[in-house]
């Protein structure tokens, strides 16, 4: 279920095919009574929570998944917990890939995005963190 807290959104969901849609759907709740979020910064929030939320639920196969959205005066953050497989990726050796390339676009653009995308698995569970830019 979802839950909104003034400048924060809290969203427990079921992984699977409407997923993606129930995230973005939380996520545009949040933009009314937060004003002060520029346009720009809105849409870079909004690809990236896209790709990283498509990868744990192709990839991780997680059957659920906690984002936590808050809303800062000069930045935006997003977390995301869930119960999927690991993630085998290295964040720091991501490249864009080359025109003709099938896949491998989506963390390459997150990360493009956004400040900071930091991922790490603790026990049994994988964390994501999104900060935006300023």
């Amino acid at each position: 279920g979802q839950e909104m807290i003034g400048h924060n959104v809290n969203l427990d969901i079921r992984g699977g095919s409407g997923a993606l849609s129930e995230i973005q759907s939380a996520l545009d709740s949040l933009w009314p009574s937060n004003a002060h979020v520029r346009c720009s910064i809105r849409k870079q929030v909004a690809m990236a929570v896209a790709e990283i939320a498509a990868n744990i639920i192709e990839h991780a196969r997680a059957s659920s998944i906690r984002m936590e959205v808050h809303v800062h005066p000069n930045e935006v953050e997003v977390e995301f917990t869930d119960n999927g497989r690991p993630a085998e990726i290295d964040l720091t050796s991501i490249r864009m890939p080359g025109a003709m390339a099938e896949r491998g676009r989506g963390l390459a653009i997150a990360l493009a995005a956004l400040r900071e995308v930091s991922y790490c698995r603790r026990g049994s569970a994988n964390h994501w963190r999104l900060l935006s830019h300023e």
